[in-house]
């Protein structure tokens, strides 16, 4: 779609397994997806003049021709990979500081996680997987809050102790946080 937008050459099996990818794999285990899903292309050019003319009210289109598909994706969703510290630079601490030894935790867990796992993590805590660009893009803070109602396992040196796990509010992209003991405690959690 991106590529398509900027006139930016894709192959016919990238159209099929972006638009549909469940039709893709059924057109290559029958081996004969080019044919099969020609009208299925017609019908996606016209969706896509609609979101291009859509697209046209907030982005000048002439703008479209210097990017290539990948940086228009970028611009209108955001980045794909989750940049640890641009979240860093847009966190606010409540009951936490930046040098709790919960907060060094999450953010050397954070950096250990696959960016797909980050992904999840996003999603969990705000209800997106992806952040803006940069840090002027943020409508709202990353706000990590410490949890003075869990109680950590840790605390009752035993693994069958209370679960006290972090929980989200995505509308305010907040993070509720334990007070964890240790870090394999809060990657755990």
């Amino acid at each position: 779609m991106w590529k398509a937008i900027v006139e930016e050459e894709a192959l016919l099996d990238e159209q099929m397994m972006e638009m549909d990818a469940l039709s893709w794999r059924h057109g290559v285990a029958q081996n004969s997806h080019d044919i099969m899903n020609f009208p299925l292309l017609l019908w996606q050019q016209r969706m896509l003049n609609a979101f291009v003319d859509g697209l046209s009210n907030v982005v000048p289109l002439e703008m479209c021709s210097i990017l290539t598909g990948e940086e228009l994706r970028e611009l209108v969703c955001g980045n794909s990979e989750i940049d640890v510290d641009l979240l860093r630079r847009v966190v606010e601490y409540e009951g936490y500081d930046e040098n709790s030894q919960t907060v060094k935790f999450f953010w050397e867990v954070l950096r250990e996680l696959s960016n797909d796992e980050r992904k999840s993590f996003l999603q969990f805590v705000w209800a997106r997987n992806r952040l803006p660009l940069n840090e002027t893009d943020f409508d709202t803070p990353f706000k990590i809050q410490k949890d003075n109602n869990a109680t950590s396992s840790a605390e009752n040196d035993s693994d069958s102790g209370p679960i006290a796990l972090p929980s989200a509010s995505t509308c305010f992209f907040a993070l509720s946080l334990p007070e964890y003991k240790t870090k394999k405690e809060l990657k755990k959690k």
